[in-house]
């Protein structure tokens, strides 16, 4: 990264190499090798593989359905529990189909790619405007951003590091291969504006916890959630316009679906609170429609609107699940 421009690096660095880094190698190589397997096979791996996710990942599981009892409490368990299982098949879905995106031609992948309402982007091309795509952190997301990218739309975006620095490089480099300026949270949001006035459209995902002070408590699902109320300000000074956006898998076609709606009308307004309510109800709405897609195990509610100490609203629970804490305290 360079000081003007703080974009990512994606060039290779040799101590991904050492053997500790091994497993992850041969894990993107079998992605790889599994790009070429039609999808339907795949597909049934990914609903083989489910159950297990249910046995073995515990506390991802109780963050998912701590999540679907908040934003679905007027449904049934079973209701909740269904949901929550299309969210894992389909996670695992998109994940053995990742390494397309490595080794598959353009041809094919766009092929793979289902869109509807793209008439919006093609408005504000027209209009010689960049776009901040809303996009919610549903499981199939890096394929719209290969989409955008293949039909020339100039794209920027923000990322959180990985913690494997192997899947780091390797997730980044192919966000940045196909034309897409990736900048790392930390580098601050000036980098993306300036992108943005440059042209650059941005991926803007507004559904993480950035914590207390960097957020205000708009509802979400009817609860009070630590939500960033940055897409005003970004609307307002980069002259773009807020362009709502679903990525999907469709678990009947086998293939990606884009979900584009029209962008935000009069926005921002002069009521910061109510701009960013009308972003969360936006996501709201997608998520009602199409719930399974969202990656449930996000803790998308931890900061407490009320909360004493740094214990969020999971931790409690995450402390049971490994023992911490005694069944009945």
């Amino acid at each position: 990264m360079s000081a003007q421009d703080p974009v990512f690096d994606s060039s290779f660095q040799t101590r991904l190499l050492r053997p500790r880094y091994w497993p992850s190698w041969l894990a993107l190589g079998a992605l790889c090798v599994l790009a070429f397997v039609p999808p339907r096979w795949r597909d049934k791996l990914a609903e083989w593989l489910a159950p297990l996710v249910v046995k073995v990942s515990k506390k991802q599981i109780y963050i998912a359905k701590t999540n679907l009892d908040i934003c679905f409490a007027n449904k049934s368990q079973a209701e909740r529990d269904a949901i929550l299982m299309t969210s894992i098949r389909i996670g695992l879905k998109t994940l053995l189909g990742f390494g397309e995106f490595t080794v598959r031609s353009p041809a094919y992948l766009m092929k793979r790619i289902q869109v509807s309402g793209w008439e919006h982007i093609e408005a504000e091309q027209a209009a010689g405007r960049p776009m901040i795509l809303v996009v919610p952190h549903s499981w199939p997301v890096d394929a719209a951003g290969y989409y955008f990218t293949q039909r020339g739309v100039p794209m920027c975006a923000m990322m959180k590091s990985a913690r494997n620095p192997v899947f780091d490089w390797h997730i980044n480099r192919e966000r940045a291969k196909n034309g897409c300026r990736v900048y790392e949270r930390s580098a601050g949001i000036k980098s993306v504006i300036r992108t943005v006035k440059r042209g650059h459209s941005f991926f803007y995902l507004p559904d993480q916890d950035h914590g207390r002070e960097a957020s205000i408590f708009a509802p979400f699902f009817g609860y009070p959630k630590a939500t960033l109320p940055a897409l005003p300000r970004l609307v307002q000074v980069s002259g773009a316009k807020a362009v709502p956006m679903l990525a999907c898998y469709d678990e009947a076609k086998y293939c990606y679906r884009l979900e584009i709606e029209a962008p935000f009308a009069d926005y921002p307004s002069a009521d910061l609170m109510a701009d960013t309510c009308r972003m969360n109800n936006m996501i709201e709405q997608q998520l009602t429609r199409d719930p399974g897609q969202y990656m449930w195990f996000l803790k998308i509610f931890d900061t407490r609107e009320e909360q004493e100490g740094s214990d969020g609203l999971y931790e409690e629970g995450i402390k049971r699940i490994r023992g911490d804490l005694p069944p009945g305290a």
